[in-house]
């Protein structure tokens, strides 16, 4: 016999499940626009960050620098971004998007604005304020 446990002792295997199904999605949505969805997630900061160092991105995306080290080689192989050395310490790197990185983020904003809209449509404007707030809240949380 199964014990029944209040919903909050459920909340993380949900949002796992959701994040799971929703990812799948979201990645054929974007490869209408040749681009996984942790290029896209890059993109989608380097649209309001051009030009950050590749530790500011890592933090953006919510990634450790190495993975984004290796996401940037990739994006910069597809000619979505460039990279370049900072004028002040030479041995940091800059990224900067490209004409076609510009053009894949508008193609990857308009993708993710559909399937936005699909979400959305299930709920109120408070509603839709309450999943922003604990997503950003669960996002933050750090296990000492």
């Amino acid at each position: 016999m199964a014990i029944a446990r209040p919903i909050h002792r459920r909340l993380f295997a949900v949002f796992d499940r959701a994040h799971g199904r929703l990812s799948r999605q979201a990645s054929k949505a974007l490869s209408l626009a040749s681009v996984k969805p942790a290029q896209a997630t890059a993109l989608l900061y380097l649209g309001y960050h051009n030009g950050c160092q590749l530790t500011e991105l890592a933090d953006g995306v919510g990634s450790n620098n190495a993975a984004v080290t290796g996401l940037v080689s990739r994006m910069e192989k597809s000619g979505l971004v460039v990279r370049r050395s900072l004028q002040s310490d030479g041995r940091g790197k800059t990224v900067h998007l490209t004409e076609k990185g510009l053009q894949t983020r508008e193609r990857v904003m308009q993708i993710l604005r559909a399937l936005d809209e699909r979400i959305s449509t299930h709920f109120t404007d408070t509603e839709l304020e309450t999943i922003n707030r604990f997503l950003n809240i669960a996002s933050d949380i750090r296990i000492e």
